[in-house]
């Protein structure tokens, strides 16, 4: 199996606003959008371990579960997914994103799909999170491989910081 670093390297995926500590956007405007892209290799993605597959572009010793996007209430967050190995062909759809823990910065528990080709979703912030707390999700996505699905869902649990 193959590293993060080269897993990333191969890629080619860039840092996002997400991965930027806070200072970085504290002086933009309220109401910005926010496009997160899960970088999935569809070729070996599997449940027992998503991790070794799936990233935010973050840098590797950022685990997946650790990956924080820094927010403000107004801001627009979309989902999205890439494949870094077919994008032409394999699929990642972004199925809905769940509350798990902490401040509910939407004010619902399930972020629905679009239902396009390929799935995103996307919220609206509607409330900070305490300070340095942090609202926990998952990310809940399938995977399409050379015209198949590839075992059912996957999820990955990121956070979000308001401020």
């Amino acid at each position: 199996m193959e590293s993060r670093r080269s897993f990333i390297k191969k890629s080619g995926m860039l840092l996002a606003a997400g991965s930027l500590p806070f200072g970085a956007l504290a002086s933009r405007q309220q109401g910005q959008n926010i496009v997160i892209t899960l970088n999935v290799d569809t070729s070996t993605v599997d449940k027992k371990d998503v991790n070794a597959s799936c990233n935010f572009g973050q840098d590797e010793s950022i685990p997946n579960e650790e990956y924080t996007v820094h927010a403000q209430i107004g801001d627009t967050i979309t989902w999205q997914g890439a494949s870094v190995n077919a994008p032409e062909t394999d699929v990642v759809n972004i199925v809905s994103i769940n509350y798990e823990g902490g401040k509910n910065v939407f004010g619902q528990n399930i972020l629905a799909g679009d239902r396009k080709n390929p799935q995103r979703v996307s919220g609206r912030v509607q409330f900070a999170t305490p300070e340095n707390q942090d609202y926990k999700y998952k990310i809940s996505f399938t995977v399409s491989n050379n015209g198949k699905q590839r075992n059912g869902t996957f999820h990955i649990d990121p956070k979000i910081q308001v401020h």
